[in-house]
């Protein structure tokens, strides 16, 4: 997932299945589609740097194959409801 360029394309390669039949699977295990799903597991993995790493945003982005911080921002906001910033400010508050 770290790679930028992993797409639909890529995880059908790697499952060794069509699209059809992937997007058909990913949408009844999830209800998502199979392009929100690799986002949804981006933003997992990166809400995961951001609690256990001293990583800041731009490198967590970087890590989790987005390229484009702007981007980030706003797949990470949709997906969690905060920016990345202010969901790192949060987790550090409970700890």
């Amino acid at each position: 997932m770290h790679e930028q360029n992993f797409g639909v394309g890529e995880l059908c390669k790697k499952v060794g299945m069509s699209r059809t039949p992937l997007h058909n699977k990913i949408k009844a295990l999830t209800g998502h589609s199979t392009s929100h799903f690799i986002k949804k597991v981006r933003v997992q993995k990166a809400t995961r740097l951001l609690q256990t790493s001293e990583m800041n945003i731009s490198q967590v982005a970087i890590e989790v194959g987005v390229e484009s911080l702007p981007y980030f921002t706003k797949i990470f906001t949709k997906e969690m409801g905060l920016t990345p910033s202010k969901y790192r400010e949060k987790v550090s508050l409970k700890q």
